[in-house]
Parts: C-alpha cells; structure tokens; sequence
C-alpha cells in the first residue's frame, strides 16, 4: 500500500524544487530565514504547539473509540498542516458573526462527498505534476484578478475555467466509483472521508478559546494608554474584566467595541469598578 498518492507525490516534488530554489537564492534565503524567525516567536509558537496536543487529544479520543487508526495518520497530519494550522491563523475570522455555525453547516454539506471524491482520484504521476502547477497558476490569477474590479471579465473567465476542470475531474471520478465500487465501498474510505469534518468541528473549541484569548489581550493594551498606572490597578482591572466576561465571546467582543476605550483613562480601583458597572446596565 502507498502511503502517498500521485497528487500528494507531485507536491512534494514541487515544493521540493521551490525551497531549493529559495535556499541558492541568496535575497530570498534571507527574507526565508527572517519568515522562519518570526515563525519561532511563542506568540506564534506557543499556540501552534498547544494546537498540535489539542488535535493529538482529539486523536486519542478516536482512537478509543475505535474510529481512528494508524491508515489515518497521513490524513490527519496534512488535515492538521494545512485545514488545522490556517484555521488557527485567521482565527481572526471566528469573531465574524455565526462563524462557528457557518463552519459546521459547511462541513455537513453535500459538496463535501464531491470535493472528497474530486480530491481522492488522482492521475499519472506525470499528468499530476503538470496539473498542480497549472491549476495552481489558474487560482494565484484569479486571486490578483479580484483585487480590480476592471479584471472582473478576466476573474469570471477564469472561474469557469476551474469549474470545466472540475467537472471533467468529477466525470473520470464517478466514471472510477462505479467500475471499481467494491473498493470504494469500505468501512477505511467512510472513515477518511469523515475524517476532515470530525477534526474540522471538534477543533473549534480551541478556535474559540482563542479567539477569545486574543480579544482580551486586544482589550488589555488599552490599559497601556492614557494615564500611568501601577501594576496592582492593571492586574486588579484584568482579573474584573476577566470575572464578567469568563470565556463568553459576545461579552468580550462587546468590551473590546464599546467600552474598552474607558480603560485608558482609569486613575483608581473605583475607576475600574465603575466601567464594570457600566457593563452590567
């Protein structure tokens, strides 16, 4: 059994080639190793390791109940490089209203079984590395296409250009499923296709703890400005604002907007008692 598929192969090949690239050129092996630097700073590190023991915590737990095995290790580790690690970077975006709800709708939708069958089937090693960087030029284009209005023409075209490529990949796809249906039809392929959405939404715990930590460190800088305090007045502040808002994600958002600017101008503890208040009316 290989443990990589052509696709996955032909990945590795061409970033491979890429960071080579990068290493023998001089300006951008610099501007690597300052991107490697700032990767290493705990406000970054830090997260990314407890993310890593979350997610192995989730494992664990499927793994006891018989769901998860080793066949899956692969599956888990590109869900984690990739879905797992740029949900932890924009984590940024769980402050958007009904985010989390949005992100479990999505990861219960219909599509899912056609991305999943879309991404499982894979051509000739040969016709995957012309493919990758093909289909990853046609998407980089209609990144820098949306930026102008005045290339929307170019944008939609190539949408459609994706969309034709997709169904013809869908047509090979369904064509493979049911010439070979007794090897797709197995109790493995269930399991990795509901692999990505267990993860994706046992993952958003964390996410939203996160998020939240992230908002009161946004709200606790407040207290930088204004009027010098003491230690004792900012860490009394912290723990009051902590004790109103705990972990609730509307009342921290809600601090930050509306009454964190109170909290450059504190002097005294009745100060800060009295924002609190301001909260609670």
């Amino acid at each position: 059994m290989n443990v990589f598929n052509n696709r996955e192969i032909a990945a590795i090949i061409w970033l491979s080639v890429v960071l080579i690239y990068m290493i023998f050129k001089k300006e951008i092996r610099a501007s690597l190793f300052e991107v490697i630097k700032s990767f290493c700073h705990r406000k970054i590190l830090i997260p990314v390791i407890l993310m890593i023991l979350y997610i192995s915590g989730i494992i664990i737990l499927l793994h006891q109940i018989g769901f998860w095995k080793t066949s899956l290790l692969k599956d888990s580790i590109i869900w984690t490089c990739l879905t797992g690690f740029t949900m932890l970077m924009n984590s940024g975006s769980s402050k958007e209203k009904n985010f989390f709800r949005k992100t479990i709708i999505d990861n219960l939708k219909i599509v899912m079984i056609i991305e999943f069958l879309v991404n499982t089937y894979t051509f000739s090693l040969i016709g995957e590395l012309i493919f990758l960087p093909f289909i990853t030029l046609i998407v980089m284009m209609q990144t820098v296409a949306k930026m102008d209005e005045k290339y929307i023409k170019v944008e939609k075209l190539l949408g459609w250009v994706k969309s034709y490529i997709g169904i013809l990949i869908l047509i090979f796809v369904l064509k493979n499923v049911f010439s070979n249906f007794s090897s797709w039809a197995s109790l493995d392929t269930l399991k990795q296709f509901f692999l990505a959405p267990i993860l994706t939404i046992a993952f958003l715990p964390f996410i939203y703890v996160v998020t939240v930590i992230a908002i009161y460190e946004l709200i606790f800088i407040r207290l930088e400005f204004g009027s010098n305090k003491s230690k004792k007045l900012k860490n009394y502040a912290k723990l009051k604002i902590i004790k109103y808002c705990l972990l609730s994600l509307k009342r921290v958002k809600d601090f930050l907007t509306h009454h964190s600017h109170n909290l450059t101008n504190i002097e005294t503890t009745e100060d800060v008692d009295k924002v609190v208040r301001s909260l609670k009316s």
